[in-house]
């Protein structure tokens, strides 16, 4: 365990027992995780902090064989996890560590719900406690080792002060009659999965603007998306760091057949397009010569609201826009829309059915469910 100032650096079994010992007495832990989805193929997971009253822990799991010791406290619905973007960070520790979260107090949902103007982390440490953090650490190569001090400081802080602020904004959002929203929404935060998968040749429609290309523009897109992830993972970098989206439509819908012709639809010597002009034109032929289906468009896609159901969103709108003025708060904290629009879909006639819409919270029901239900008429 190495000892600073303001955390101790988790490197050893020992230190990670230690660790969990302290915090397993805490009623709030602040937890938070940095991971390296900016300078590798596959995203990991590579520290995880967790603070309570007085101990900041940086854990290590790149050089910790063995986390599981941390797997009960974060299931422990006794121990408030204080997390801001909570989204991130929960969805990170199932996928990597098969970790459960539980009581999951979102700092950043408590900070919209008690009418904050400002909710990033940065700007709440600065408003409530005069703490300024380093934006220029936040791209930083987090599974790179080893990791500088100020690093690690930067990664302690990000947690060291989230259980004072769980304090205040719990008050707040208590005063606005909000702390069982902020609780639920936890819940939910909770039960959230990963919902990557390993690449697959027709995920080229990702890329913005792919499915307005004519088709054999498609079938060389996908075909240059294939080469694209290829070299990434050789090269364990994210495919955008390899080359644009925005590049290998260009040679799609162009489809150089030469690399003077690579060079002169960018022009720049130090475009990306510009290394590994043979893998490039091989992509572009293999598209080219492609006859292969096209993926369908999803068949997700719902019918049109009738005039009735498009009257009754407007409605709703209007009304959350009034409702969020009035208390202080963003309208997405009221109902979302894609929540209204489910809410209008399923045009419920009574509080039971309105809490049976799929996505709707108990305590939109509570609080705002009468009201609803009064313009479903």
């Amino acid at each position: 365990m190495t000892l600073a100032p303001d955390y101790v650096y988790v490197t050893t079994p020992k230190a990670l027992a230690e660790v969990v010992a302290a915090i397993a007495r805490a009623p709030v832990i602040g937890v938070d995780t940095e991971a390296d989805s900016l300078h590798c193929y596959q995203e990991r997971v590579s520290l995880i902090q967790v603070s309570d009253s007085t101990l900041n822990a940086v854990i290590d799991p790149l050089i910790l064989a063995d986390l599981s010791p941390l797997a009960p406290i974060l299931a422990d619905p006794a121990i408030v996890k204080v997390i801001h973007g909570a989204d991130y960070d929960v969805v990170g520790l199932k996928r990597d560590f098969g970790f459960s979260v539980a009581s999951i107090f979102d700092t950043c949902l408590a900070a919209q719900a008690a009418g904050e103007p400002k909710y990033s982390l940065g700007d709440l440490l600065q408003r409530y406690f005069d703490v300024t953090l380093e934006k220029k650490y936040q791209k930083a190569h987090w599974s790179k080792r080893p990791l500088s001090a100020d690093l690690l400081a930067y990664a302690a802080k990000d947690t060291q002060y989230l259980p004072r602020l769980y304090d205040l904004l719990r008050k707040a959002v208590e005063a606005q009659g909000r702390l069982a929203q902020i609780e639920e929404e936890g819940e939910w935060i909770g039960r959230r999965e990963w919902t990557g998968h390993a690449f697959e040749p027709d995920d080229y429609v990702r890329i913005k603007g792919a499915t307005v290309l004519p088709p054999a523009a498609q079938r060389v897109l996908r075909s240059l998306a294939v080469a694209r992830d290829q070299l990434a993972k050789r090269a364990n970098r994210p495919p955008f760091k390899i080359i644009s989206g925005e590049d290998l439509i260009a040679m799609a819908v162009h489809h150089p057949a030469t690399p003077a012709a690579i060079e002169a639809l960018f022009p720049s010597s130090s475009a990306p397009a510009r290394r590994d002009m043979p893998r490039w034109l091989d992509a572009i032929r293999a598209g080219l010569a492609d006859t292969t289906p096209l993926p369908r468009r999803s068949g997700g896609r719902q019918e049109p609201f009738s005039a009735a159901q498009e009257r009754l969103f407007t409605r709703l709108r209007a009304w959350r826009t009034e409702q969020a003025k009035t208390e202080g708060i963003e309208p997405a904290m009221i109902v979302s829309t894609d929540q209204i629009k489910t809410i209008v879909r399923a045009w419920p006639k009574s509080a039971d059915e309105l809490a049976a819409v799929p996505g709707i919270r108990r305590w939109q029901v509570a609080r705002y469910g009468e009201a609803v239900l009064g313009m479903l008429g």
